[in-house]
């Protein structure tokens, strides 16, 4: 009996002795197999939790203890239930690192062509526009304080891939750069030529010109022969002396103008028997658009089609295009069904209470509907609103008998018209 404990113990020992021991060098390698797995500090499920894996991310186990595995995360010991995990053998490792090498190796690959390549995407991978102001800088953020990366001229063609709070993302010289949308049109031709230089094309022959810098846009003037120097004016008084100059024959020449209609995509508005208000929102804008470009405006909508923004990313878009003024347009709804009229909101500052006064005036002198007058509010995209800014609420949807009026062109068409009037006034 002595003996056969003695050889017991002996056998334990020796189990202890011999027993492989799970280095770092050594762990076996496994894949997650359920769409997430928690890394907790301890193997229980009831230990605090360090992190969490996604699906098939390849992890080493170092050491198992009732059915949960021992890693590392963050510098840190972490376990992870096994039951969610399935071993990889060594040749599901070898190959799995071989592709990972290839993988990284055509990341890089592709992170040394992109410059190259940019330029000259087709035009399913951007959009083709002209250049529509004389002059306009393309700088390396979309930021009108960013640094200047070129320069276009007047009729010149450039690809924008990518659309960012009223700025294009482009690429020239295979440098990134970003322009003002509303100093450009968009162009029917195909993107690029066939060498892929026309998107592109640049030109150095400013150097022979003076530059007035307006904002975004550069008015462009002839020098003599003696003069070969240019020189950027930023200063306001210089931007209103332009403006003077363009505004000539006609207040909104040369203006630029930050449209919202309101609402939009998953937020529907006001909704009436008939209609969305987001549906007359838009249509409203877009003849407001028309009718302001007809006067030699130039227009940036927050949104164009039915897309849902929230109103920190309308504020955003207007700040970052610095427009003579914002307009919010929206239709009304009330708990009280003969509620009914037009109405102006500005936010608590002169330039917007001058504006909404003389637009909700001229308003009165196009359309048929009751004067409920101009308002001061706190509305969101007003108050945060570095710019002169104002919402109207063209009439009410819940007043059966006004919505069968406002969701008509012809009145959309006169409310633009008494909008466009009041516009003229106020910077007549």
């Amino acid at each position: 009996m002595k003996y056969n404990i003695m050889i017991g113990i002996a056998f334990l020992v020796c189990l202890f002795i011999f027993l492989p021991t799970v280095h770092a060098d050594d762990g076996k390698m496994y894949k997650v197999d359920t769409e997430t797995i928690e890394l907790m500090d301890a193997p229980s499920q009831d230990a605090t939790i360090l992190g969490e894996l996604k699906k098939d991310y390849k992890v080493t186990i170092f050491e198992n203890s009732n059915g949960w595995g021992k890693t590392f995360y963050n510098g840190e010991q972490a376990w992870i239930d096994l039951h969610h995990l399935s071993a990889m053998d060594d040749k599901q490792t070898e190959q799995e690192n071989k592709q990972q090498d290839t993988e990284e190796q055509q990341d890089e690959t592709a992170a040394a062509e992109e410059t190259n390549t940019a330029s000259t995407q087709s035009a399913e991978n951007g959009q083709l526009y002209r250049v529509e102001a004389p002059a306009v800088n393309v700088r390396n953020a979309p930021d009108k304080n960013a640094a200047i990366v070129t320069q276009l001229n007047n009729g010149e063609k450039i690809t924008i891939f990518e659309e960012s709070y009223g700025w294009g993302k482009t690429y020239v010289n295979n440098e990134e750069g970003w322009i003002a949308l509303y100093l450009l049109d968009k162009d029917n031709e195909s993107a690029v030529n066939n060498d892929g230089s026309e998107a592109n094309e640049t030109s150095n022959s400013l150097e022979t010109e003076e530059e007035i810098e307006n904002e975004e846009s550069v008015v462009t003037l002839e020098q003599t022969d003696d003069e070969s120097e240019t020189e950027d004016v930023e200063s306001e008084e210089d931007k209103q002396e332009v403006e003077a100059e363009q505004s000539s024959g006609n207040p909104l020449s040369g203006r630029h103008f930050v449209i919202d209609p309101g609402h939009g995509g998953k937020d529907p508005g006001a909704v009436g028997s008939e209609i969305y208000e987001k549906t007359l929102a838009l249509s409203t804008a877009k003849k407001l658009g028309d009718q302001l470009r007809h006067q030699g405006a130039s227009v940036t909508f927050t949104r164009e089609d039915d897309t849902y923004l929230s109103l920190g990313e309308r504020v955003n878009i207007s700040n970052a295009a610095n427009p003579d003024a914002f307009i919010s347009l929206h239709y009304n709804s009330s708990e009280d069904q003969d509620a009914n009229g037009v109405e102006t909101y500005y936010k608590n500052e002169s330039g917007s209470q001058m504006l909404a006064q003389s637009v909700q005036t001229s308003l009165m002198n196009h359309i048929n509907l009751h004067d409920r007058g101009a308002k001061q509010a706190d509305f969101q995209v007003l108050k945060d609103n570095q710019q002169t800014a104002i919402l109207i609420e063209l009439g009410f949807i819940s007043n059966l008998e006004e919505q069968q009026v406002i969701q008509t062109d012809n009145y959309q068409n006169q409310a633009s018209e008494g909008i466009i009037a009041g516009l003229e006034d106020y910077f007549s």
